[in-house]
């Protein structure tokens, strides 16, 4: 899924919008830096290290030669910072709940998250009841393990994938870095619990890293024009 990619003049471009946009609006120079400071080789290579996997090709080149942070489709990235000596992903500065990968298992796909969480409470000594079109069982987790059982129906509905995104009104954006779809983009809207969908450019294609990242670009370079 992942294909070299030559990010040399994106983070030129993304200003380039950046500015065009803001004048249009009548607005000077952003003082406000766009993109946070790319990561070295070392800084990346940490990163993998702690969460034990390699991240998708692309992903890794933008960190490398664009930034750990900065605009990207519909808001923002989320920024890969090292915080206290741990590295997480970061979302409107809120360094206190950061994102940390599990990379214990595959991402699993919405057809499968119905099973998947069956078989965590069966692995837990509980017999959850059935079910006609639920696919959630929250309040399941929650009644076998308690004050936790939130946080671990969250992160393992996140597991082998990195909150790349938040898109705004509860949107969010997920990069699979575990299992089959690896480098594939999903996307979520957090204020419910729909399925994670897989995003697509206009002819249905499925977007990696690179082709969500430049498309959005392009887009925005073509209603600058």
């Amino acid at each position: 899924m992942n294909t070299q990619v030559d990010w040399s003049s994106v983070r030129e471009r993304v200003m380039a919008v950046e500015e065009a946009e803001r004048r249009a609006r009548g607005l000077g120079p952003s003082r406000c830096p766009v993109f946070e400071p790319a990561l070295t080789p070392a800084e990346i290579a940490e990163a993998e290290t702690q969460f034990g996997v390699a991240l998708p090709d692309e992903y890794r080149a933008f960190l490398a030669e664009v930034g750990a942070g900065g605009p990207g489709p519909a808001l923002h990235l989320t920024s890969l910072r090292r915080i206290d000596g741990t590295w997480g992903w970061v979302w409107d500065d809120d360094e206190d709940h950061p994102w940390l990968l599990d990379p214990s298992g595959p991402f699993v796909e919405t057809e499968g998250w119905a099973d998947r969480q069956t078989a965590t409470l069966r692995a837990a000594g509980y017999e959850p009841a059935a079910r006609d079109g639920d696919t959630s069982r929250l309040d399941d987790y929650r009644e076998v393990f308690g004050d936790a059982g939130d946080e671990i129906w969250h992160v393992e509905r996140g597991r082998g994938a990195i909150h790349i995104s938040d898109n705004g009104c509860g949107m969010t954006g997920w990069l699979v870095v575990v299992g089959p779809h690896r480098g594939e983009l999903r996307d979520r809207d957090c204020a419910v619990d729909p399925p994670f969908e897989p995003c697509v450019d206009a002819r249905g294609n499925r977007h990696t890293f690179a082709t969500w990242y430049l498309d959005w670009l392009e887009r925005r370079e073509a209603a600058t024009r």
